[in-house]
Formats: C-alpha cells, structure tokens, sequence
C-alpha cells in the first residue's frame, strides 16, 4: 500500500474516531451508533493494514520515521477536518454537543 493511500486510511480513520467522540456527547443513541460502527469498522481495517506495512525485521529508522510523520499528518488532518464537518453539517437539533 502507497503512503498516500495510507495517509487518506489514516484521515478518514481519525475523522471518524473524532465523529464517534462527539456524537457520544450528542443527544442521539442512534447518531451514537452510526458513527460507532463507522469508526471501528476503520479502524479495524487499518490496523490490518498497519501489521503488514511495520512488521517487517531490519526496516531502516528512515522509513519508520516517515511512516510515523505519515501517521501523524493523516490523523490529525482527519481530526481538525471531522470537528469542522460536525460543528458546520452534522451537528442540529439533538445531535448537537451537549444538546440532551
């Protein structure tokens, strides 16, 4: 698999990770829910991808250090970009944080 590739898995992962968390705050079990199944079943799938991307014996600290950059630019570009969607789209009525 591409760094790039990896880097939209880990973007839509970490989107979903932080639509799951404020959907927990939301007013809606079934909001909840949705994003639930869609952040583990991500979630899931990457860690698959994951194993066969870093478990190789004698990977030079160079690879394993753009994979960790990768890592981190894909998760937290998919946290800022879900926070933004939920607050200006997602968010109404009883899906809002804090709504009850």
């Amino acid at each position: 698999m591409s760094e790039f590739l990896w880097f939209l898995l880990l973007v839509v992962q970490t989107a979903a990770f932080t639509w799951v968390s404020r959907a927990r705050n939301s007013g809606s079990i079934w909001y909840h829910a949705v994003a639930s199944v869609f952040s583990n079943g991500i979630w899931f799938v990457s860690q698959l991808l994951l194993i066969g991307m870093v478990a190789k014996p004698g990977m030079p600290m160079e690879e394993l250090v753009r994979i960790g950059l990768t890592y981190v630019a894909g998760t937290v570009t998919g946290a800022v970009t879900m926070h933004y969607v939920s607050m200006r789209w997602l968010e109404t009525g009883k899906r809002k944080v804090g709504a009850a």
